[in-house]
């Protein structure tokens, strides 16, 4: 088990497929997200790259970047009261923006979730 408000990675299948089905979407041109509100405090994430993105090293540096971005994203962000469980999946787009152009879109996209989760 964790600890309270570390990040932790979804591992199977049944974990994402979870997300998929009771999870939110938001789309971006970079990635899209789903995230669901869980009772623990945990916040869980997963990523998704296709081979359509391109090779192996292109699909690892695509991973380190939304890595990058979460983590950063989860230090700022530590006071919300409740976990929630992310996939995010990779679109091409991703390859030609700015890392700054990547991490304002996750902002947006988790502000826009964290306005829901909290009514």
């Amino acid at each position: 088990m964790a600890a309270p408000n570390k990040s932790v990675t979804l591992r199977n299948n049944q974990q994402f497929r979870k997300v998929y089905d009771l999870g939110k979407k938001f789309e971006t041109t970079y990635f899209s997200l789903f995230i669901m509100k869980t009772d623990s405090d945990e916040y869980r994430h997963g990523i998704t790259v296709t081979r359509k993105i391109g090779g192996a090293v292109v699909r690892n540096r695509c991973k380190r970047r939304i890595r990058e971005v979460i983590r950063k994203y989860y230090q700022k962000k530590l006071e919300e009261s409740f976990g929630y469980d992310l996939v995010v999946n990779i679109k091409s787009g991703i390859l030609k923006a700015e890392f700054s152009e990547i991490e304002e879109s996750f902002a947006r996209v988790m502000n826009r979730f964290l306005k829901t989760a909290l009514r």
